[in-house]
C-alpha cells in the first residue's frame, strides 16, 4: 500500500495590516488547505490583553501545536496544504519589536524552516485600522526585521508578495506548482 502525501505547510508573515489573514484565507481556498488562523489574535480575544514577555513563548507553542494539528487532520482528508496565519516567527519577531528579546527567534526558525514557504506580504497598499493594530509604524517596525532575519537566513524558502490580494494568491500559486 502506498504511503499518502504530506501535506505542506505555507507560513504566511508579514507586519500589521499587510494582509496577512485575506492571503491565508484566499489561499486555503484556492490551493485548497487548512488554514490555521493567527495565534496572537486569538490568544488577545481569549485574553483580553497581549502577551507579556513571559506568554510570548506559550503563545508561539500554541501556534506551532494548531499547525501540527492542522497537518495530521490534512493528511487524513487529503488536503495538500495547511497555511499559517502568521505563524511562530510573527510571535517571535512581536518579542523582538516588543519587548526586545530574540530568546523565541531560534526556535521559530527551526520551525519555519520546516515548512515548504515562508510568504512575506508586503506593505505596499494602505493602513486599515483595526482595534488590536497599533499603527503604520508597528508595521514598518516588524517588516524591517523581517526583512534582517531574511537577510541573515537566506536558506529560508522565503516568497515576498506584493499588490492586490489577487495577484499575491496568483503569484502563491505559481510558485507552489512551480515547486512541486
Amino acid at each position: 500500500m502506498a504511503e499518502s502525501a504530506r501535506a505542506g505547510l505555507i507560513s504566511v508573515v508579514g507586519g500589521e495590516s499587510t494582509g496577512k489573514s485575506s492571503l491565508a484565507a484566499g489561499l486555503g481556498t484556492r490551493l485548497p488547505g487548512i488554514v490555521v488562523s493567527e495565534g496572537l489574535r486569538n490568544w488577545v480575544d481569549e485574553h483580553g490583553r497581549v502577551p507579556r514577555p513571559t506568554e510570548q513563548s506559550a503563545v508561539m507553542d500554541a501556534h506551532r501545536a494548531a499547525e501540527r494539528s492542522a497537518s495530521l487532520r490534512a493528511d487524513r482528508t487529503g488536503q495538500p496544504w495547511v497555511i499559517s496565519d502568521s505563524g511562530p516567527l510573527m510571535t517571535a519577531v512581536y518579542s523582538i519589536q516588543y519587548y526586545e528579546d530574540d530568546s523565541l527567534l531560534p526556535l521559530a526558525l527551526e520551525w519555519t524552516a520546516q515548512g515548504n514557504w515562508v510568504v512575506w506580504c508586503q506593505d505596499d497598499f494602505p493602513w486599515q485600522p483595526d482595534p488590536q493594530r497599533d499603527g503604520p509604524h508597528a508595521r514598518a517596525d516588524s517588516q524591517q526585521i523581517l526583512a534582517a532575519i531574511f537577510a541573515d537566513n537566506p536558506g529560508l524558502p522565503m516568497l515576498a508578495v506584493h499588490g492586490p490580494l489577487n495577484v499575491r494568491i496568483d503569484t502563491v500559486l505559481a510558485a507552489v506548482s512551480g515547486r512541486d
